[in-house]
């Protein structure tokens, strides 16, 4: 007799119901807390100087930061990011290069909890110099993109940088398991949302930056955050006056929305990566 046919998805969902109790004490631990901090390691000093392409290292905090606060004061990290990639694909690729990225508990010799990977893709921008300068052109074909999954290749979403009208606005989607798109990040915009409003940063803080709004995918209205008095938001925050002057490394502050799964949160720290290598560490 014929088999019945499967809806799409099934059997991604049937692994992840297999794969579920292994994994969900352990991504509670890294994603029960309402905001978390991602701080990018500092490079070398020749790195920075010959301007070498390095791999990709991430500390994640547990809490809120304030701006300019540092995090080697006995708060415990609860996970880490380390790129995975060949130093031919950074140097001769650049920002259209593949890579992996295993997200472990604790330090980088914890276990894997996670695994982001990225394909190859166009950048966002094509840089046209010219006599005058240089002119950043939108390209908005092969965009990139960033899948989570677990360590057995179960499929728990993505996240992508899309371009529409307003091309000039970046714009990123995260999308769930099934592929379903349900958060929309991206900044607010002035001139008819042509362009990017940045804001007045406090004290300490930077004097302008550009925060990115958790939305609400179908309606475009930015979400409340899970930590009581915030919008969701992913923010780069100021991290001190010796890494922001003499490195290229990025501190992150991710306050997640209300009511969001640790699946969809796992996805939003893949959002925040693809937001710092495709967008600040090539506008820095």
């Amino acid at each position: 007799c014929s088999k019945s046919p499967r809806a799409p998805g099934h059997q991604s969902n049937m692994q992840y119901a297999m794969a579920a109790p292994m994994t969900a004490n352990s991504m509670s631990s890294v994603f029960q807390h309402p905001c978390i901090s991602v701080q990018q390691t500092k490079r070398g000093c020749l790195q920075e100087c010959l301007g070498c392409e390095a791999r990709n290292e991430y500390k994640v905090f547990a809490g809120h930061v304030e701006q300019g606060q540092p995090r080697a004061e006995g708060i415990p990290q609860i996970a880490h990011l380390l790129e995975e990639s060949s130093c031919p694909k950074r140097f001769c690729c650049g920002e259209m290069r593949s890579f992996t990225i295993p997200l472990t508990l604790g330090d980088k010799d914890g276990e894997v909890l996670l695994e982001y990977t990225k394909p190859w893709s166009c950048p966002i921008c094509i840089h046209i110099h010219t006599d005058n300068g240089t002119i950043d052109c939108p390209c908005c074909c092969c965009l990139p993109k960033l899948h989570t999954k677990l360590p057995n290749g179960t499929f728990l979403g993505s996240s992508e940088y899309y371009c529409d009208m307003f091309c000039f606005v970046p714009k990123f989607r995260v999308r769930d398991q099934n592929g379903t798109p349900v958060y929309r990040i991206s900044p607010d915009t002035c001139c008819g949302n042509c362009c990017v409003l940045p804001q007045c940063g406090g004290a300490g803080s930077k004097c302008l930056y550009i925060p990115f709004y958790i939305r609400d995918h179908s309606t475009s209205q930015k979400l409340d955050g899970a930590m009581p008095g915030t919008r969701a938001e992913i923010r780069k925050v100021w991290s001190g006056f010796k890494k922001e002057c003499c490195t290229t490394a990025d501190n992150f502050q991710v306050v997640f929305p209300q009511g969001s799964t640790p699946e969809m949160r796992a996805n939003l720290l893949g959002a925040n990566l693809l937001i710092d290598f495709t967008f600040f560490e090539q506008h820095n």
